[in-house]
C-alpha cells in the first residue's frame, strides 16, 4: 500500500510539473519510469555498494539529483540561470492569469487533460493499470497457502545475501548476480518492512510490474490498445494450467522476471524506435544503464535471450531506423565490457575460475521446474502457441497484401519466440532448458496477446467498434476471464498440496517483534535454521545454549545488575533487555519440517520457563498461535517495546 501511493503521487508531480503539456498517461508512466530509474537504481545501488556507501539516504540523493536533472534536461545545465529566469517567469504569468480569470483551487490542483478524447483514453489507461496490477497480485497472493519457499535452505541463503548489502558486500562467495536481491533490500528500506517480508513481496511484485509490461508492449506494438493487451496481462497474472510456473515457489524471488521486465520496454523501442522520445544521446545512455541493470541481475537473459533479438529485430528494421539500431548494438558492446569487467574482477577476488562462474550463471543448478498443474504436456501447449503464431502471422502477411500494415514488429517477436523453442531443441550445453522455459511464462502470454492483435487488427478493417463498444468490452472481457480461469482452473488447483504453516506462522511471530521492539534490544531464541533473521536486527540464541547456559548466565546477572562495573570486566554475562522465547505447541509435530524436528524441546523450554519465573523473573505470552507461542523474559522492564520508550 506504501509503495502504491508512492507512485501514485509521483505520478501527480509528474503530470503537473514535469510533463504538463505533454500529458503522460498512467501506463506510460509507470513502464518508462520503470525502466529509466528501475535500472538505474539497480546499477546505483552496485556502485554505492562497491565504495562502501549504500544507504537510504546517498540512494534518495542520488537518485534524486538523477530524475532533478533529467526532468530538467541535460542541454538546459549549459545556461542554468536563464532556465530558472525563464521557467519562474513563464509560472508567474500562468498565475496571474489563472487569478484573473478567478480560477477555483481544483483548477490549480488537478491534472486532468482539457480534450476529452485524451481524457478519456487516460481514465480507461489509469483504471485498466490498477485493475490488472491488484488482479495480478491477489492472484499471486494466493499461492500462499501452497509456498515451500519461505525459510527454505534457497530463502535462507536469499536473505542472508540481502542483508549483506547492509554491511557493504554486492557478490558473496557464491557469486550470483544479486541485482534483484538489491531491490529487495532497498525495498525493505523505502517500505520500512523487515527483509525477510521484502524477499517474499519482490516476487509478487515482479509479476505486477511484468504483467504491467505485458499490456503496455502490446498496447505499443500493435493496433490493438485494449482487448490484446488485456487479455496478454491477464493470461500472465490469471492462468497456471497452461503456463510452466511452479505455484509451490511463487513467493521466490525470479531475477529472469525481473531482467525481463526492464528487456521487454528496450525490445519494443528497438523494434519501434518511434516509442522513445529523446536525442541520440539519451537513447544510447537509456540502453547502455539498462543492459547494466539485466546484466547484474540475470546473466542468462542478457548473454541467451537478450542477442537473438538485436540480431533477428536488425535484420527486419527500416533503413531509417538503422542509425539507432547501431546505437543499440554500441550500447550492448559497452554494457558487455562493463560487465566483463566487474564479474572478472569479482572472480579474481574471490578465487573463482571466470568460465566456471559463467557457466554457473546460464545453468539451472537449484530451478524449480515441478509443474504439477498444467493440463497438457509443456511441449503440447508449446506446439500448438506456434501453430497459431504462424497462423496469426500468415493472416497478417495477407492483410498487408491487400491493404498496407505495419508487419515488421508481430514478424520480429513472432520469429523471435519461434527461434527460442529451436534453441532449446539444439541441447545446447551453454542454453539451459529449465531456465528458457523459465522465460516462456512472460514469452507464451505475450506471443498469445501478438495472436489476438492480429485477429482484431483483421476483424476491424470490416468492422470498427465505436468508443462506447471499448467501454462495454473492457469489463466484459475481463469478468469473463476471470470467471473462465477460476472455474476451468479449480479442480487443478484444488489438487496441490498445501504446504505446512510452520514457516508461515514463524515468520509472523518474527513480524510482530520487529513492529513493536526496538532493534538491538531484545535477544530470539530460536532454531538455528533462522539465525540469519538476527542479523543487523536483534541478538540470537539456539535452545541448547538457552537451556544449558542461560540459567546460570541469568543468576549471575541478576546477582551484579547493580554493578555496570562488572559487566564491563565481564561482557559475557551481559544479557539483552528482553529475551524471546519460540516454544511450539503440539499442532507443528505432526507436521514435516525441520521445525517440528524441535519438539523434544517443547518441554524443556516449558520447564526451564517456569524454573525462571520461580526465581522471580517476569515472563509474558507475547505472540500466541496454533503453531507456536513466544514468551518474554524482561530482564530490564520498559526497555525493548516501542510504545515503552516513546509514551
Amino acid at each position: 500500500m506504501r509503495l502504491c501511493l508512492i507512485i501514485l503521487f509521483l505520478f501527480y508531480l509528474n503530470r503537473k510539473f514535469i510533463n504538463k503539456e505533454k500529458q503522460v498517461h498512467f501506463l506510460d508512466f509507470i513502464v518508462t519510469n520503470w525502466l529509466r530509474y528501475g535500472a538505474l537504481l539497480i546499477v546505483l545501488i552496485f556502485c554505492l555498494v562497491q565504495l562502501s556507501a549504500y544507504n537510504t539516504f546517498n540512494c534518495y540523493f542520488l537518485l534524486s539529483l538523477f530524475v532533478l536533472l533529467d526532468s530538467i534536461g541535460i542541454q538546459n545545465l549549459k545556461n542554468p540561470k536563464g532556465f530558472i529566469k525563464q521557467a519562474f517567469k513563464k509560472a508567474i504569468i500562468n498565475l496571474i492569469k489563472a487569478v484573473e480569470n478567478r480560477k477555483s483551487i481544483r483548477y490549480f490542483l488537478s491534472i486532468t487533460p482539457k480534450d476529452k478524447n485524451v481524457r478519456y483514453e487516460n481514465r480507461i489507461l489509469f483504471w485498466t493499470v490498477i485493475i490488472i496490477g491488484a488482479t495480478t497480485f491477489l492472484s499471486r497472493y494466493f499461492f500462499v497457502i501452497y509456498d515451500n519457499y519461505s525459510l527454505s535452505d534457497s530463502w535462507i541463503n536469499d536473505l542472508n545475501s540481502v542483508l549483506q548489502f547492509d554491511n557493504q558486500y554486492w557478490a558473496t562467495q557464491d557469486l550470483r548476480t544479486n541485482g534483484e536481491l538489491s531491490l529487495v533490500n532497498f525495498y525493505s528500506k523505502i517500505t520500512d518492512v523487515s527483509p525477510a517480508i521484502a524477499l517474499q513481496v519482490i516476487a509478487l511484485l515482479e509479476s505486477v510490474i511484468l504483467a504491467v509490461v505485458l499490456f503496455w508492449v502490446i498496447h505499443k506494438m500493435t493496433l490493438s490498445k485494449y482487448f490484446a493487451p488485456l487479455i496478454t496481462a491477464l493470461f500472465f497474472g490469471l492462468v497456471y494450467v497452461l503456463s510452466p510456473l511452479n505455484v509451490y515457489f511463487v513467493l521466490k524471488g525470479n531475477p529472469t522476471f525481473l531482467a525481463l521486465a526492464f528487456a521487454l520496454p528496450l525490445f519494443a523501442m528497438y523494434a519501434n524506435s518511434n516509442l522513445f522520445k529523446g536525442n541520440k544521446k539519451s537513447y544510447f545512455i537509456l540502453y547502455a544503464v539498462g543492459f547494466v541493470a539485466i546484466g547484474l541481475t540475470d546473466l542468462f537473459t542478457y548473454c541467451i535471450l537478450i542477442p537473438p533479438f538485436l540480431l533477428i529485430a536488425g535484420v527486419l528494421t527500416t533503413v531509417s531506423q538503422w542509425k539507432k539500431s547501431i546505437l543499440v548494438l554500441a550500447a550492448f558492446m559497452v554494457a558487455s565490457f562493463v560487465l566483463f569487467v566487474i564479474y572478472k574482477l569479482a572472480c579474481q577476488y574471490q578465487g573463482i575460475d571466470w568460465i566456471s562462474y559463467l557457466e554457473s550463471n546460464l545453468i539451472s543448478i537449484s530451478s524449480y521446474t515441478y509443474v504439477p498443474q498444467l493440463v497438457y504436456p509443456y511441449a503440447t501447449i508449446l506446439y500448438w502457441v506456434q501453430v497459431s503464431s504462424m497462423i496469426a502471422l500468415g493472416l497478417l502477411l495477407l492483410f498487408v497484401v491487400i491493404k498496407k500494415g505495419e508487419w515488421r514488429t508481430p514478424l520480429t517477436f513472432i520469429s523471435y519466440f519461434n527461434f527460442l523453442i529451436l534453441l532449446s531443441n539444439f541441447h545446447l550445453k551453454f542454453v539451459d532448458k529449465d531456465l528458457l522455459n523459465n522465460a516462456m511464462i512472460v514469452f507464451l502470454p505475450l506471443i498469445i496477446g501478438f495472436n489476438i492483435a492480429i485477429l482484431q487488427t483483421v476483424f476491424q478493417s470490416f468492422w470498427k467498434p465505436s468508443k462506447k463498444g471499448v467501454v462495454v468490452c473492457m469489463p466484459l472481457t475481463y469478468v469473463l476471464f476471470v470467471f473462465l480461469a477460476f472455474h476451468y482452473q479449480k479442480e487443478k488447483m484444488g489438487e496441490l498440496e498445501v504446504s505446512d504453516d510452520t514457516p508461515k506462522y514463524i515468520l509472523n511471530a518474527y513480524d510482530h517483534i520487529a513492529s513493536n521492539y526496538f532493534e538491538q534490544t531484545y535477544c530470539v531464541v530460536n532454531d538455528p535454521a533462522t539465525q540469519v533473521l538476527s542479523t543487523n536486527s536483534h541478538y540470537f540464541m539456539n535452545y541448547d545454549y538457552f537451556l544449558n547456559e542461560y540459567p546460570k548466565i541469568d543468576s549471575i546477572q541478576h546477582q551484579y545488575r547493580n554493578n555496570p562495573e562488572f559487566f564491563r570486566t565481564h561482557p559475557e554475562y551481559a544479557v539483552a533487555k528482553s529475551i524471546l522465547v519460540f516454544v511450539l505447541t503440539e499442532s507443528s509435530m505432526v507436521e514435516k519440517n525441520v521445525f517440528a524436528e524441535n519438539k523434544h524441546y517443547q518441554n524443556k523450554l516449558v520447564k526451564s520457563l517456569k524454573s525462571l519465573r520461580q526465581k522471580g523473573r517476569p515472563i509474558n505470552l507475547i505472540y500466541t498461535s496454533k503453531i507456536l507461542n513466544v514468551y518474554e523474559i524482561l530482564n530490564e522492564p520498559k526497555k525493548s517495546k516501542v510504545k515503552d520508550l516513546l509514551f
